[in-house]
C-alpha cells in the first residue's frame, strides 16, 4: 500500500483530497498543525500527523518516521493583510518541506504542490486571451504573488520529482467563500459586478481532487497544470445554475466596480479592527473586476486523461444538497 502525506488535510480542499486518496487505496497521513480542528477528519481512516512547518528538523523526522511515497502539499494561506505572512506560509513552508525531503532518508515518488491560477492572474493581460504555461505571469493579488514565488522556487529544484496544480475558482461541499454567492441567491439577490461581459472558469472540488491525484501518480514530472473543468462561462452561467438548483428566481442587481471598491474598503477596515480578515477586501477587487479567467487545460487531457465528471449544473446541485443537509442553507 502506497503512503501519502497530505498537508492542510483538515481544510476544505484537503478533506476532499483525503477522501480521494483513500478511494485509491492509499495509506493516508493527514498533515495538520498542532491545535488545528480535526473533527472533519475523524470519520476517515487516516493517521493524524502533526507538522511544524517552521522546524525543518521536525519535518525531517516526520518524513523518516512515516516514509511517504508521495507528498501532496496543499497547506496554504488565502487571506491576510500582510504580504510577508503570505510568503511565510505559501512559499517558505514549501521550502522547508523540500529541505526536509532532502535531509530525510525517504525515496519520494512525487511532490505535488497545490498552487493557484491566481499565481498567473487573469487572461486580461494575455494577448491571445488565455493563460497558459507559456504566458508571462501577472498576479493581481498578494496571494497570487506569494504562490508565484513558491512556484519559482520549486521550478529551480530539478532534483525533486514535483508537479504543480493551479486551480481556478473552486466550489463544492464545505466551501465557505463562494458559498456567499449561494447564500445571496437563496435570498433571491443576484449581485452582478460591472457591466462588461466576463469569461469565467470553475472547477468542482471533486473534479479538482481527481486532477490532484492524477497529477501525483502520473509518470510526468516537472509539469504544471491549470485545473478547470474545460469550459468557459459567462458571468450569468454560475448564478443561473444556482438559481435552477435552488428552484428560486433571484432579482438581478448590477453593481458598479466603484461601489464594490467602497464596500471592500469598509469590509477590510472592519476586518482589521476585529481580527477577522473578510472574504471581500480591497485587493480582491482586482480579481473580481477582471474580465477573463480563461486558462489552457489541454495538458490535463494529454498527460492525465482528465475529463470532468460533473457538469456545472450537476456540481452546483451536489453542493446545494450538502449546504442544506448541513443547514448552511435553509
Amino acid at each position: 500500500m502506497k503512503k501519502v502525506l497530505i498537508t492542510g488535510a483538515n481544510g476544505f480542499i484537503g478533506q476532499h483530497i483525503v477522501q480521494a486518496a483513500l478511494s485509491q487505496s492509499f495509506e493516508v497521513f493527514a498533515g495538520v498543525r498542532k491545535g488545528s480542528n480535526v473533527d472533519s477528519l475523524k470519520h476517515f481512516s487516516v493517521t493524524i500527523t502533526y507538522l511544524d512547518y517552521e522546524n525543518v528538523k521536525s519535518l525531517t523526522q516526520v518524513l523518516d518516521d512515516i516514509k511517504p511515497n508521495y507528498i501532496i502539499h496543499n497547506a496554504g494561506l488565502t487571506r491576510t493583510p500582510d504580504y510577508n505572512e503570505f510568503l511565510r506560509v505559501n512559499r517558505d513552508y514549501l521550502i522547508h518541506v523540500v529541505d526536509a525531503i532532502r535531509l530525510s532518508k525517504i525515496s519520494l515518488d512525487k511532490l505535488l504542490f497545490v498552487s493557484s491560477l491566481a499565481a498567473y492572474g487573469p487572461a486580461d493581460f494575455q494577448s491571445n486571451g488565455i493563460v497558459s504555461n507559456d504566458s508571462k505571469p501577472h498576479p493581481v493579488t498578494n496571494y497570487g504573488r506569494s504562490k508565484l514565488e513558491a512556484e519559482k522556487y520549486l521550478k529551480e529544484q530539478t532534483d525533486i520529482p514535483y508537479n504543480i496544480v493551479r486551480p481556478t475558482a473552486v466550489f463544492g461541499p464545505g466551501e465557505k467563500d463562494i458559498f456567499n454567492v449561494f447564500e445571496m441567491l437563496n435570498f433571491r439577490i443576484n449581485a452582478l459586478v460591472g457591466y462588461a461581459t466576463q469569461k469565467l472558469t470553475f472547477i468542482f472540488v471533486k473534479d479538482l481532487v481527481n486532477i490532484i491525484i492524477k497529477a501525483t501518480l502520473t509518470p510526468h514530472v516537472h509539469k504544471a497544470y491549470f485545473a478547470a473543468d474545460g469550459n468557459t462561462y459567462s458571468g450569468h452561467d454560475f448564478p443561473d445554475a444556482i438559481q435552477k438548483g435552488l428552484g428560486k428566481k433571484a432579482f438581478s442587481i448590477k453593481l458598479p466596480i466603484g461601489l464594490i471598491k467602497v464596500i471592500a474598503f469598509v469590509s477590510e477596515k472592519i476586518g482589521l479592527m476585529t481580527g477577522k480578515f473578510p472574504t471581500l477586501y480591497v485587493e480582491r477587487v482586482h480579481e473580481i473586476k477582471a474580465r477573463n479567467w480563461s486558462c489552457d487545460t489541454n495538458d490535463l487531457i494529454q498527460d492525465l486523461d482528465f475529463k470532468a465528471e460533473f457538469t456545472l449544473e450537476q456540481a452546483v446541485l451536489d453542493t446545494i444538497k450538502w449546504y442544506k443537509v448541513h443547514q448552511w442553507l435553509k
